[in-house]
């Protein structure tokens, strides 16, 4: 009986011991996995100065499509495919929000909006360089940023190619807005000139 449980004990301690150099290896594994997934993002935001892509914006319920462009930091051109000619653009102090239709300009301090941390590439970097991952999914990778006032914004990269992929907030009425990106581009050749705010009388 005693030669039993002995043997029992030992057998348990076998076990016990494969399990804890099992996880320890899975640990290790992953901490490395990791480690060379966070190397790789950072190096291709770093290499990443403009921007150029299709998008669908979803606000509530309503849905909207254009294309983008962004410089950084803190330049973006965007024109909406709608009937009000929109197009909202950041020259990195202001962000107005243009509609050609009724000759019209709505402007805004970017520090007052998400655009300021979203185009901002320094802060997208120190989010990565210092935070693991909030979801990864089959195909996007997210990460969450406390911004001011307790707004979250999520940035999505791509899990395979690491492209920017868009970002999710809320807007100024509490309506979650996800801005998602398609056709990327990078690095082609922008002027600063383009992200210019016109005057009302020239549209």
């Amino acid at each position: 009986m005693w030669v039993k449980e002995k043997f029992y004990r030992l057998s348990l301690k076998k076990k016990f011991y494969l399990i804890f150099k099992i996880l320890f290896i899975y640990f290790i594994c992953t901490g490395i996995s990791f480690s060379d997934f966070q190397k790789k993002l950072v190096d291709k935001l770093e290499a990443t100065n403009t921007l150029s892509f299709d998008f669908r914006q979803k606000i509530a319920e309503k849905e909207e499509i254009g294309k983008c462009y962004i410089k950084y930091p803190l330049l973006m051109k965007c024109d909406y495919e709608d009937l009000k000619k929109k197009s909202v653009i950041s020259n990195g102090r202001t962000v107005a929000i243009i509609k050609k239709k009724y000759k019209k300009i709505y402007y805004y301090p970017i520090k007052t909006t998400p655009l300021f941390t979203i185009l901002k590439k320094k802060q997208i970097l120190d989010l990565v360089k210092n935070n693991k991952p909030k979801k990864i999914n089959s195909k996007l990778i997210e990460y969450e940023l406390i911004g001011k006032k307790t707004n979250t914004i999520k940035i999505f990269f791509d899990k395979n190619s690491l492209e920017f992929k868009g970002w999710e907030t809320n807007d100024a009425y509490s309506n979650k807005v996800v801005f998602l990106i398609s056709s990327l581009k990078t690095n082609i050749i922008i002027s600063s000139d383009f992200f210019k705010i016109p005057r009302e009388e020239d549209l």
